[in-house]
């Protein structure tokens, strides 16, 4: 055997290289991605020994470069529209205007309102599910009722605020 002879994984190595990098156009990318490739083949091949290795790497190679380029084509489109805009433009104020402000508080009282109008045990069931965060079972503890009676309860409340603060 001959010292300078690539063994069989650094062979496919410098072959997933070349692979890669003429179809990204970046070695670095592409040592990225087939170091990747290396990690799921051996991944899949511990619990499913492939019948050609090879193969099934570069599969794994091209799926990984046209995942790879779906997302930079995707960040190329939204930083280009992030660009078109002015920044100040896409970056909310965190201090609501007197427009927002009014709209909150009016959303607000629907919604006091539309409780003010349920039945007890929906008005209970929504108020500690929304407000204090008790789960299905807690809750049905609480009241002494069953759970499925609880997400009756609670659906039934969801529909009617959604209908009274949002009707469209």
């Amino acid at each position: 055997m001959q010292s300078n002879a690539l063994s069989w994984p650094d062979a496919l190595l410098q072959e997933l290289l070349r692979f890669l990098t003429l179809r990204l156009n970046c070695r670095e990318t592409a040592a990225d991605l087939a170091q990747e490739t290396f990690l799921r083949l051996h991944k899949f091949a511990l619990q499913n020994p492939p019948d050609n290795p090879r193969a099934l790497a570069f599969r794994i190679a091209e799926n990984l470069a046209i995942d790879h380029q779906r997302k930079t084509s995707f960040r190329r489109r939204f930083h280009a529209e992030v660009e078109e805009d002015s920044v100040a433009d896409c970056v909310p104020c965190p201090h609501p205007g007197p427009e927002q402000t009014a709209m909150a508080k009016q959303r607000f009282d629907q919604l006091r309102q539309a409780l003010d109008e349920l039945p007890e045990p929906c008005r209970s069931v929504f108020l500690l599910h929304s407000i204090e965060g008790l789960s299905y079972s807690q809750i049905a503890a609480r009241l002494n009722i069953s759970k499925s009676m609880v997400g009756r309860h609670l659906a039934k409340a969801l529909l009617h605020c959604t209908q009274r603060v949002d009707p469209d």
